[in-house]
């Protein structure tokens, strides 16, 4: 059975917008892609036209990515313009504000969304919004008003704390240019590699991501599956072959591939053909974690936010 796969490249854009200065033509992938604990939009923006009012998240943490055309970032640091394969993270809190104009195509990775509460915070229009509506943050009482014997008259003025009106730039990283570290040297045959961890690079604290580069005959990591995690897989350049739970698929790039936690979303990167294959691995940190190479009865857990893994191998299949 094929794995189920979207083209960020290529996929209709399938709903719009068109209010108050805001447009944009997208897509939402997560859903179709059977994600949990991801989402993922694709939008198109025409040139000098932001797709929604400037803000940001507590409890969620976006990414983004360019596939194509030079949109205009707008973030606390000012305007800066991105290029394809630019990524940039949006942390949870007012260091993550943002909007997005036009000229370009780009998707949006985010996770905590699907956790309340959350609250997201219009600067522009001093707006807060959640599960329970949009408000004005000059709106804000106490804890006590109303409660019990206090009055709403006798609670005391709200000092309403605002984010700074500038901070620094968020880093940007280029996932199609970035130099990968030299495969390990003492990988067998078929398992070497090049990667880049980007996470450090960008900021980010609830999604974390690795370039993956992969020569032709070589492989990524064994195959296995994550407990504790869901990961993506976009591909950036090249055809690799995905082997996964259900059994081969040929991917191309801008194909985005979801990899839920378990032994559904079991996989491994192959490279069968020129030219060198290179992937984007974009996942949740969540802890506890533990990885499962089947073919090796090796589990790798970690338990915590230390640098060491524990590493368990079954007798009847230790490596040699």
């Amino acid at each position: 059975m094929a794995v189920t796969k979207v083209n960020i490249a290529s996929v209709d854009l399938d709903a719009s917008l068109d209010e108050a200065g805001f447009r944009h033509v997208a897509t939402a992938v997560g859903a179709r892609l059977g994600a949990h604990r991801i989402g993922a939009g694709v939008y198109q923006a025409e040139a000098g036209l932001p797709i929604w009012p400037y803000h940001y998240h507590h409890g969620v943490e976006e990414w983004l990515y360019v596939i194509a055309g030079a949109p205009v970032l707008r973030a606390p640091a000012g305007r800066r313009t991105l290029s394809p394969g630019d990524l940039v993270c949006f942390p949870s809190g007012h260091l993550g504000a943002h909007t997005v104009n036009g000229p370009g195509r780009f998707v949006i990775f985010a996770t905590g969304q699907h956790v309340e509460p959350y609250m997201s915070v219009y600067p522009d229009s001093d707006k807060v919004s959640g599960p329970g509506g949009i408000l004005l943050r000059t709106s804000a009482v106490g804890y006590w008003h109303g409660e019990g014997t206090a009055a709403a008259s006798e609670s005391d003025p709200v000092e309403i704390v605002r984010e700074p009106e500038s901070a620094p730039a968020r880093p940007v990283v280029n996932v199609l240019e970035i130099a990968a570290r030299a495969a390990d040297p003492n990988a067998a045959a078929g398992s070497r590699y090049r990667s880049a961890h980007v996470g450090p690079l960008l900021g980010s604290d609830r999604l974390d991501g690795t370039v993956v580069e992969v020569d032709p005959g070589e492989a990524s990591e064994p195959y296995h599956h994550v407990c504790g995690r869901e990961e993506w897989l976009l591909v950036l350049a090249g055809s690799p072959t995905l082997r996964h739970a259900r059994g081969e698929d040929r991917l191309a790039a801008g194909d985005v591939v979801c990899f839920v936690e378990g032994p559904a979303g079991a996989h491994r990167l192959l490279n069968r053909d020129e030219p060198v294959a290179r992937g984007l691995f974009v996942t949740t940190t969540g802890l506890p974690v533990n990885a499962w190479y089947p073919e090796t009865g090796r589990w790798v857990i970690r338990n915590g936010p230390g640098p060491d893994d524990v590493v368990v191998t079954e007798p009847a299949r230790a490596e040699p």
